[in-house]
């Protein structure tokens, strides 16, 4: 075969930790034990509460691996140690690979596969030309990086004709085959970019906002200048004795573009113990970007109770497996003492899980340093949204996810151009008030002394 000098050139400029990362990368490896028997490279069956990394810092196991299944999401092949270095004021940074995680954390069978099928993919990416084909979403490698018309063997065999699809638009190919730079799909050679729902706010509003209101607004950093904005995004999906949370990808991916487009930096962590949330929550507050921005948004989606929020272990049946993280602790870690970075700034939360066993119907439910002045307000600039009022159920639909997270998401797309913070709250409240019989969110340890707009856009 072939190759081209662009190709050349990849493999010669290719990461060395993608490099090394392809070298190893044994997916679904067996070996034989002493026995004779087929086992998986590492035994997993154990479960290893906290695991202490190279650079000493101890953290609870599901906390590593969902940090490493974030920087993956990010196309990145290693993990950063997320915890906060006290003696060099800046977040460790330690950097660990997939093979250092299989040495430190007995993987579960379920945890190695998603890892390394995705490590493996994203191999791919980076050294090979590959797509998905648009027929049968297998993915096909293009040999010749000049020519669009691309032949997938598969749905040609599938259809028994053959098949060719356009590299560029990803759509069956039409016109001439021998025509590579450009099909004849109405379209091909345009870069359509999605709408996007969130309505920008016009910059003569902010304008007249803070002209008129600017006392009783809180400072907000314009986009252009060295804005640094920040989210955590915390999804328990699986659930080791819990029935698993269907619908809450739907409801993730959502947030997340709603954030991105408000102009945060998202950090998804998805499937934490209670110890886990508590880790996440402690590094989150001590993130040097904080002293860059103007507010933090702290997103939570899980099964809970009357107590808090389940992690990843909890069991109605075992008083052991108490895995239950305490929303107080949110509130702990963000206020003037734990979090100097955020002082005088707006922490918005959003909660969506359960907060009792009262019956409702149709859905699934999801049970389960100081500043130097003399005094300051220990917890003060903070408001909370729950999805349901206390000792309730709250509700998600297998397939569209919850009404709390899509209500939020579609509130703010249509009215954040010009509402404040607590005015978008209450039109959540309000739609479910009129639409949703069977849940009402609850605003709680609401302590912002001014209005904070958003202003998408700007």
């Amino acid at each position: 075969m072939t190759e081209d000098h662009d190709w050349d050139e990849d493999l010669e400029e290719a990461d060395a930790a993608i490099a090394r990362v392809f070298q190893h990368l044994n997916v679904h490896k067996q070996h034989t034990d002493e026995s004779g028997r087929n086992s998986e490279v590492r035994p997993s069956n154990e479960r290893v509460d906290f695991v202490a990394l190279p650079c000493g810092h101890r953290m609870p196991t599901d906390y590593v691996v969902a940090w490493f299944k974030y920087y993956l999401k990010q196309k990145e092949t290693e993990f950063s140690c997320p915890r906060f270095d006290e003696v060099q004021k800046k977040s460790c940074g330690l950097k660990l690979s997939y093979q250092d995680l299989c040495q430190l954390i007995p993987l579960t069978d379920k945890q190695r596969e998603f890892l390394e099928e995705n490590l493996a993919a994203l191999v791919a990416r980076r050294l090979f030309d590959i797509k998905a084909c648009p027929g049968c979403q297998s993915h096909v490698e293009r040999r010749d990086r000049s020519n669009l018309c691309v032949n997938c063997t598969i749905c040609t065999a599938n259809l028994k004709r053959t098949y060719f699809f356009c590299w560029n638009c990803c759509r069956e190919w039409k016109g001439p085959t021998n025509n590579s730079v450009r099909c004849e799909n109405t379209g091909c050679g345009q870069r359509v970019r999605p709408s996007d729902p969130l309505i920008p706010c016009n910059p003569e509003f902010k304008m007249k906002m803070l002209k008129e209101q600017g006392d009783d607004i809180y400072q907000v950093k314009d986009k252009a200048h060295e804005r640094k904005r920040l989210a955590l995004l915390i999804n328990n999906v699986e659930f080791k004795n819990l029935d698993d949370r269907t619908g809450a990808d739907k409801d993730e991916l959502s947030m997340e573009v709603l954030l991105k487009g408000l102009g945060y930096t998202v950090i998804t962590l998805r499937d934490l113990s209670a110890q886990g949330m508590l880790a996440a929550m402690r590094d989150f507050a001590q993130r040097e970007e904080h002293t860059e921005s103007d507010s933090c948004f702290v997103v939570l989606m899980s099964h809970g109770d009357a107590n808090g929020i389940c992690g990843v272990f909890y069991s109605f049946d075992n008083e052991e497996e108490e895995d239950i993280f305490p929303t107080d602790h949110i509130f702990d870690c963000l206020n003037t003492p734990n979090c100097a970075g955020l002082w005088d700034k707006p922490k918005i939360i959003l909660i969506q899980s359960c907060r009792g066993d009262k019956e409702g119907s149709v859905y699934v439910p999801d049970a389960a340093p100081r500043r130097s002045r003399s005094k300051e307000h220990r917890e003060t600039d903070f408001c909370c949204l729950r999805s349901c009022t206390p000792d309730t159920v709250s509700y998600r639909n297998t397939k569209k996810g919850s009404d709390f997270i899509q209500d939020i998401v579609e509130i703010f797309n249509q009215h954040a151009h010009q509402d404040d913070i607590e005015e978008l709250f209450r039109k959540v409240i309000k739609k479910f008030k009129m639409l949703h019989p069977c849940q009402m969110p609850c605003k709680e340890r609401a302590t912002l002394s001014k209005r904070f707009y958003l202003f998408p856009g700007l």
